[in-house]
């Protein structure tokens, strides 16, 4: 009564996550007793099904073989001169012997050549004489005195089948051993007398039997192999168990058993071929299927301690349903507090912690609308004080302030500081123009020369200037204005004063390949080698935050590929110690 009272008075939380995983727990240890007797039962149906699906298959590619094997010897039995063969012999005279020999010779090269898989085709008449493209006598003892021509005279109307046919007296041209072939032989009987003619024997490779035997698949060690009528293995491949199994157990009529062999239980299935009396035999371990069964108990434990673990977290969220909207409403309220006035709570209910809520959301609204007035009060008052110092400095005061000045200068005959006023109102005038981004290439012009004007004043002894006249059709294109003065700014700080002597700067205008180009030349100290370059890959990814600083060029530049696209831009050319060429592609625009 203890233990249920203190289970009692524990957490809801607790409660249910105990509910659960013994819930679980039942279910899962239930299950798998009864899934893990079915799942081997099913193992085992699947894996003996595979098994003699296996064997038919090889069964049938190899009936397949012998069918074709002995249709072979009819075809060539058929033959009209195999025929004179057996009848007639090879002739008396020597050139008839050879004539007929060559034509036997074709049918079998015939033969040979479409079917790689035969190794010889041997024809022997009951005189003794004999025809063959492959094989050939050792000795002169009469091959009709050999024990496959015998057995097949003995029995001619069966296809006898000889396996491993040692001691023979042939040999081949291609010197293959009696452990590769199987040979094909068959009494050929005159259709009238029924007397035996001769024999054809066939010498077929065990390689066609390796290539489909060892495509079957039986688990990790399974294998088939292929026995005779007298137990004898035509065929298995390299597996020392094959040498194990006795032969008697293949006697005994089981076609399904059950043997121990180096400590390892095998399930040994036999099949019979109807025609030879040979066997197809499959060898399969049993502890691969058991293998597979303790993985899946395995994967069962596996999947039951998961299952616990997801039941814990299922539970955890359960109960934090009821306490993660107050979490929510809590962290809310934190991020109020340092000033996120655009955060709202989202309940998804209408119950207590929901109207909590909705109240909260209320007052936060409130607070965030008081805050805007505040700041939409002090904006404009701050508006208000801009205009006011805006108007202090119109550009028509500034205009008339300069007036005044150039006015005084002239009046006390100071030529010099009249020029330099002029080109100063003219830089302001065109540098503000009433606001608009785009101005015509003359006035752009205009704005440079001023500057130059100004500059020429400062540097008189130090620099020289010269300005290309327009190109009629070019005076009112219009383009970005303030490109060209960062140009000749940069001409004459980096270039011409960084100089001995006296430099000169030269502005070009031209309409190239259907492009505004402006170019301003200088005769400054140029650029070295490694600095150009990384001054080049600065104007291709002008966009880096690397470039914003430095040259003016970078900033021409970036205005230009943002307003025209990336087709446009600028290119330096420069050698150091000689001067340095800048070009501006702009689109021509008279619109």
């Amino acid at each position: 009564m203890e233990i249920i009272q203190r289970f009692q008075n524990r957490s809801i939380r607790f409660k249910l996550l105990i509910y659960f995983v013994i819930i679980i727990l039942l279910s899962i240890v239930t299950l798998s007793a009864v899934g893990t007797g079915v799942y081997k039962r099913s193992i085992e149906d699947t894996t003996n099904e595979h098994t003699i699906q296996m064997m038919k298959q090889v069964k049938k590619n190899i009936v397949y073989y012998f069918d074709e094997m002995e249709n072979i010897l009819a075809y060539v039995a058929n033959d009209i001169n195999v025929n004179h063969f057996f009848s007639e012999g090879l002739g008396t005279s020597a050139a008839g012997r050879v004539e007929r020999e060559a034509d036997i010779k074709k049918v079998i090269a015939m033969y040979e050549q479409r079917h790689p898989e035969i190794a010889g085709l041997l024809i022997v008449n009951k005189n003794d004489q004999y025809v063959s493209n492959r094989l050939e006598r050792v000795i002169r003892d009469p091959l009709t005195s050999e024990s496959w021509y015998k057995d097949a005279v003995s029995n001619p109307d069966e296809l006898l089948l000889i396996s491993k046919p040692i001691g023979r007296n042939m040999k081949s041209a291609s010197n293959y051993s009696a452990d590769q072939v199987l040979s094909f032989v068959k009494a050929i009987k005159d259709p009238l007398t029924n007397e035996v003619l001769g024999v054809i024997l066939l010498d077929m490779e065990l390689t066609i039997f390796q290539t489909t035997i060892e495509s079957v698949s039986l688990g990790k060690s399974g294998f088939v192999y292929i026995t005779d009528s007298h137990g004898g293995i035509v065929y298995s491949p390299v597996n020392l168990i094959v040498y194990r199994i006795d032969n008697d157990w293949l006697e005994s009529g089981y076609t399904r058993m059950e043997k121990k062999i180096n400590n390892r239980t095998f399930q040994i299935m036999q099949d019979r071929f109807e025609r030879t009396n040979w066997k197809i035999v499959s060898v399969f371990p049993l502890d691969e299927s058991k293998s597979v069964v303790i993985k899946w108990q395995l994967y069962t434990v596996i999947v039951v301690l998961l299952t616990i673990i997801l039941a814990i977290i299922v539970s955890w969220f359960f109960t934090n349903s009821i306490i993660k909207p107050v979490r929510k409403l809590r962290r809310i309220m934190q991020r109020v507090e340092e000033g996120e006035l655009h955060l709202r709570f989202k309940g998804g209910s209408k119950d207590e912690i929901g109207q909590l809520g909705d109240s909260f959301n209320k007052m936060v609204q409130e607070i965030e609308q008081l805050i805007h007035m505040v700041y939409t009060e002090q904006k404009e008052k701050r508006e208000a004080e801009l205009k006011v110092l805006q108007e202090q400095i119109k550009p028509h005061f500034l205009y008339n302030t300069l007036d005044t000045i150039q006015w005084m200068a002239q009046d006390r005959g100071a030529d010099d500081i009249v020029e330099i006023i002029i080109a100063l109102t003219n830089l302001f005038r065109i540098g503000l123009s009433k606001g608009n981004e785009m101005i015509f290439l003359e006035d752009e012009i205009k704005h440079v020369n001023s500057y130059l004007i100004i500059q020429m004043m400062r540097y008189e002894s130090k620099i020289s200037y010269e300005i290309q006249d327009i190109p009629e059709h070019l005076k009112y294109n219009r383009l970005l204005k303030l490109i060209l003065q960062p140009l000749v700014e940069n001409a004459i700080y980096h270039g011409i004063k960084m100089k001995k002597g006296k430099g000169h700067i030269r502005i070009e205008t031209a309409n190239i390949d259907q492009h505004l180009v402006l170019s301003v030349i200088d005769s400054g100290q140029g650029i070295k080698p490694e600095q150009l370059e990384l001054l080049e890959q600065g104007l291709k990814d002008s966009g880096n935050p690397e470039h914003k600083n430095g040259f003016g060029l970078f900033n021409v530049n970036e205005r230009i590929r943002l307003t025209y696209g990336a087709s446009y831009g600028i290119e330096v050319q420069s050698e150091y110690g000689k001067g340095t060429r800048v070009n501006v592609y702009l689109p021509l625009n008279k619109d």
